[in-house]
């Protein structure tokens, strides 16, 4: 049974085929059968009739099946179809952004409650209305540009703000969405359109827009006091300087003076970075080694210490920037103070890389030999104390190397995000 339900309903042809089999069975063999089964005129005359209207019901049976399922197939199509309609007049009229159909003549065709009440008309009032009665007249050329260029497909859709002005007269920002239908190669049957009120995203904006502005202007504040802080307690130590004779107090004012500059640049890096909690490294150990070099040398007249540099664009979070920064500092510092007298060319090298294994600063010099420098175990001085401790900040590995002739300093250390102020001093 369920064999046959499925022939009548998927098999509108197979039945059809078998229909004519089986008359051209019949027609062909059963006059043949009757002449002899029967001999008698009168029963070879019914039996005739009795086959004719047999043959009359099975075609009006085939014919009655053929067309309920056709009807049955019509009906189930249309019920698709009524259903199909009806979620989309649901769709289009429940949608909680204004929908509307319109032709390129700027014509509506429809348009739903959300868009009505959008713009405070009724349905019927604004089917009426042209672009001019609610677009703001600076917006309209560009709106009919861009219209004309998905009548003539240059474009599939597009999306713009624009202004509307309510039935009150008063207007309000929309991001509008526009694609076009085609019913062929030609032009366009409508154009679909899709209008969000954006007001509350603009004010919104603008809220964080001011909390920007405001939160630059605070840190312009601070950077500015910073700076003028630090060049006080800098200045401070300078008039400290100049009116004291102990020449180590000269030396731990002067270092300390250096340090202090350390940080101002590191600041000044910080403050003019673009990502807020990165600066560029490498700019700014340039700026270091520079300054080092330059203060150095003006101060010891004609000994010049040549630098040698390799110092790429690094990114490095802030808090790992400083204590590197701090490190290095040190590092050029001590190679300065401790070059011999007979050294007739003193050179310092830094390099920066960046590799897999993590950050590698280098610096080297062709002064003492490293146990009287580089003694990080049981440091001597405060200089190689600052090292150590910021070396643990780092969490970084320290290697020295005697070559024959250089001492190599090496530091290496994984780049990490870390967040808030970080200190190991």
């Amino acid at each position: 049974m369920d064999r046959i339900k499925t022939i009548l309903n998927n098999s509108p042809l197979v039945i059809t085929l078998v229909y004519l089999l089986v008359g051209i069975l019949w027609v062909q063999f059963s006059d043949q059968f009757v002449l002899v089964s029967f001999n008698e005129p009168e029963t070879i005359t019914r039996v005739q009739s009795l086959k004719g209207w047999f043959f009359v019901l099975a075609s009006g049976v085939m014919i009655y099946l053929l067309v309920w399922k056709n009807n049955a197939v019509l009906n189930e199509t249309i019920d698709r179809l009524t259903k199909s309609r009806d979620e989309f007049k649901a769709t289009f009229k429940s949608a909680p952004v204004g929908i509307a159909h319109h032709k390129p003549n700027e014509n509506w065709i429809q348009v739903n409650q959300t868009l009505c009440d959008m713009l405070g008309y009724k349905e019927e009032e604004l089917l009426k209305l042209n672009f001019e009665d609610f677009i703001h007249p600076d917006d309209l050329t560009i709106g009919r540009e861009l219209d004309q260029e998905l009548a003539e497909q240059k474009r599939v859709f597009y999306k713009i703000e624009k202004r509307y002005r309510k039935k009150d007269g008063t207007y309000f920002p929309g991001l509008v969405s526009k694609s076009a239908v085609f019913n062929g190669p030609e032009s366009p049957l409508y154009l679909v359109v899709m209008l969000e009120n954006i007001t509350e995203q603009k004010k919104t904006e603008e809220k964080l827009q001011q909390s920007v502005k405001a939160k630059e202007s605070l840190l312009s504040e601070i950077h500015h006091r910073v700076r003028n802080n630090l060049a006080l307690v800098s200045a401070l130590f300078d008039l400290q300087s100049m009116y004291t004779e102990n020449e180590k107090v000269h030396a731990i004012l002067h270092d300390s003076q250096m340090r202090l500059k350390c940080l101002a640049l590191v600041h000044d890096s910080y403050a003019n970075a673009e990502k807020t909690s990165h600066i560029d490294f490498g700019d700014y150990l340039n700026q270091l080694v520079d300054f080092v070099q330059n203060t150095f040398n003006k101060e010891n007249g004609k000994r010049t210490v040549k630098i040698k540099k390799e110092i790429p664009a690094v990114n490095l979070n802030i808090n790992q920037a400083v204590p590197a920064g701090l490190l290095c500092n040190e590092l050029l510092l001590n190679a300065y103070l401790n070059f011999y007298e007979d050294i007739k060319e003193p050179i310092i090298e830094v390099n920066l890389k960046e590799l897999e294994e993590g950050v590698v600063l280098t610096v080297s010099d062709n002064g003492v030999k490293s146990n009287q420098k580089y003694n990080l175990k049981k440091p001597s001085s405060l200089g190689m104390l600052i090292v150590k401790t910021l070396n643990s900040q780092l969490r970084g590995y320290i290697s020295i190397t005697e070559q024959s002739d250089k001492t190599l300093f090496e530091l290496t250390f994984k780049k990490r995000d870390l967040k808030g102020p970080s200190s190991a001093l």
